[in-house]
C-alpha cells in the first residue's frame, strides 16, 4: 500500500441538498437524490492515482470492471455505505461497517487525499474521522474556517457582486428583489413589451432554480408564476431578475482549479444546453475560438485571484454566454467539480492522440424496463474498445428508470469526431434494446 492514497467521494446529493433556508418537499428531494446519485459514478474517472472509491449502493460491479478494463487499469477498492438517506457521506458516517471497511482499504497509507465533488459540512466530519484513524488528511476544498467562501461563490447572487470586484466580469443587466411584489414589478419591467426575463434563485441544480418569463402577449405568464410558486428553490429571497441575453450558439465555460499557486489551472469547454438545462459539453484544444479562449482565460485568472483571496480552494466553474453584442456574460459560478471533470481527466489521459472529449450525461433510451447493461450496453462498448475507440459509459444507474438513459463520454482528435463516436454508441445501444424488445414481443 502506498504512503499516499486518494479517497474519491462523489458527495453530489448532499452538496445539492445542503440549503438551510430552503424547504424541499419529499418529491423534489427524491428527484434530487435520484439525479445526484446517478452522476456519482463519474467519479471513477476523477483520479488515476492509487485510490479508494466511496460509491452509493446500486452501482454495477460489471460496469466498474469493464470500464477499468477499457482504461487498462485495475479496479480500486470500493466502500459502499448502507443507503439510509441518499446522502453519501452522511450515510457513511452513520455506518460502522462501512467506516471499518474504509479504514481497512486505506491501511498503510500515511496520507489520505480527499477527491470530492465539493465542500459540505459532512465532508469535514469525515476528515475528522479519518484523522482519528491515524491518517493525515489533505482536503481538496477550503479549510473549515473558509467554508463560507464555498457557500458564497456557489450562490448565483455572488455573480452580481463579482461584477464590481473582478475586472472584465460582466453579468446580464438585472434587478435584485426581496419580495413577491418586487418580483412581479421587476419581471414586468424587464419582460414587458415583448421581451424576456430570467429569474434566478440563490441556488439551483439540474434545471431547478432558473425560469424564463415572457411578456403578457405570449400567454405563458400565468404558468410562469405557478411554476415559481411550486418550485422550492424560489421559496426564499433575494431573487434576481435579469435580461434574457440573446446569444450565439457558443455557450462557453471555464473550469478553474483554485490552489495555493498564483497561476491557475484552467480547462475550457463549450456547453450544449436545452433551454436553461445543461445537456452536454465538448472540451479540449481547438474547441473554442482562440480569441474567445483568451477572453475566458483572462476571466478565469481574475476569478481565481478573487476566490483565493476569500480562502476558497478547489475546482470552480464559470459559465458564460457570448452575446450577439460580442460581450461575454457570466451566468453563474459553480463552486465545486462540474460535469466536465470526468471528461477533463480522460482528455488528459489520452492527450497525445485523443485530447478532445465529448460527454452527455443522459442520452435517452427507448422502452422502459428493457435495457440491460450486460446484454445491451456492454457488447457495444466491448466492440468499440476492440477497435481502439476511447468511449465509455459514464454511468448505467439510469437504465432502470421510468425514462431510461445512459451517460457516455468519448475522446478523439476533434470535438466532431468525439460526438460522432458517442452518437454511434448511443444508436447501437438503442438498436440492441429495440431488438431485445422485438424478441420479447415474439415470445
Amino acid at each position: 500500500m502506498p504512503d499516499t492514497i486518494d479517497l474519491v467521494i462523489p458527495n453530489v446529493v448532499e452538496f445539492n441538498l445542503k440549503r438551510e433556508l430552503l424547504d424541499f418537499d419529499p418529491g423534489v428531494e427524491s428527484d434530487l437524490v435520484e439525479h445526484g446519485t446517478g452522476l456519482t459514478d463519474q467519479c471513477v474517472f476523477w483520479s488515476t492515482e492509487n485510490r479508494v472509491l466511496v460509491l452509493p449502493a446500486g452501482y454495477s460491479p460489471e460496469w466498474l470492471a469493464d470500464v477499468h478494463a477499457g482504461l487498462g487499469s485495475s479496479v480500486p477498492p470500493v466502500v459502499t455505505p448502507s443507503p439510509r438517506t441518499g446522502r453519501l457521506v452522511h450515510d457513511l458516517l452513520h455506518d460502522d461497517r462501512a467506516l471499518a471497511a474504509l479504514h481497512a482499504a486505506t491501511a498503510g497509507a500515511d496520507v489520505v487525499r480527499f477527491v470530492s465533488f465539493g465542500a459540505s459540512p459532512e465532508l469535514y466530519s469525515l476528515a475528522a474521522v479519518v484523522r482519528g484513524q491515524g491518517r493525515e488528511v489533505r482536503l481538496d476544498v477550503a479549510e473549515p474556517e473558509h467554508y463560507w467562501s464555498c457557500e458564497y461563490l456557489e450562490s448565483k447572487t455572488s455573480c452580481v457582486d463579482l461584477a464590481s470586484h473582478v475586472p472584465g466580469f460582466r453579468v446580464p443587466r438585472g434587478i435584485s428583489v426581496a419580495s413577491w411584489e418586487q418580483l412581479k414589478g421587476a419581471v414586468s419591467a424587464i419582460a414587458g413589451n415583448g421581451g424576456r426575463a430570467v429569474v434566478k434563485s440563490m441556488y439551483g441544480v439540474g434545471g431547478y432554480g432558473s425560469a424564463v418569463a415572457r411578456s403578457e402577449a405570449d400567454g405563458t405568464v400565468r404558468r410562469f408564476w405557478q411554476s415559481l410558486r411550486r418550485e422550492p428553490f424560489f421559496g426564499t429571497f433575494p431573487l434576481i431578475v435579469q435580461d434574457y441575453v440573446e446569444h450565439t450558439d457558443d455557450v462557453p465555460a471555464v473550469d478553474v482549479l483554485v490552489g495555493d499557486d498564483e497561476t491557475p489551472r484552467m480547462e475550457f469547454s463549450a456547453l450544449g444546453v436545452d433551454g436553461l438545462r445543461y445537456r452536454s459539453l465538448v472540451l479540449g484544444p481547438g474547441v473554442l475560438d482562440s480569441s474567445l479562449e483568451a477572453r475566458l482565460s483572462a476571466l478565469g485568472t481574475a476569478v481565481h485571484a478573487f476566490a483565493r483571496s476569500l480562502g476558497y480552494r478547489g475546482w470552480l466553474t464559470v459559465d458564460c454566454l457570448l452575446g450577439l453584442d460580442g460581450d461575454l456574460y457570466v451566468t453563474e459560478i459553480n463552486a465545486r467539480r462540474s460535469g466536465a471533470m470526468h471528461a477533463v481527466a480522460l482528455a488528459h489521459r489520452w492527450a497525445d492522440d485523443s485530447p478532445v472529449a465529448y460527454t452527455h450525461d443522459a442520452l435517452p433510451l427507448r422502452l422502459p424496463g428493457v435495457a440491460s447493461y450486460t446484454a445491451h450496453v456492454r457488447p457495444v462498448f466491448e466492440e468499440l474498445w476492440a477497435r481502439g475507440v476511447r468511449a465509455y459509459p459514464s454511468t448505467v444507474r439510469a437504465l432502470g428508470r421510468h425514462r431510461p438513459s445512459l451517460g457516455i463520454v468519448a475522446c478523439a482528435g476533434s470535438g466532431a469526431e468525439a460526438e460522432r463516436i458517442a452518437d454511434e454508441a448511443h444508436r447501437a445501444v438503442n438498436a440492441a434494446v429495440s431488438g431485445a424488445h422485438a424478441e420479447l414481443a415474439k415470445a
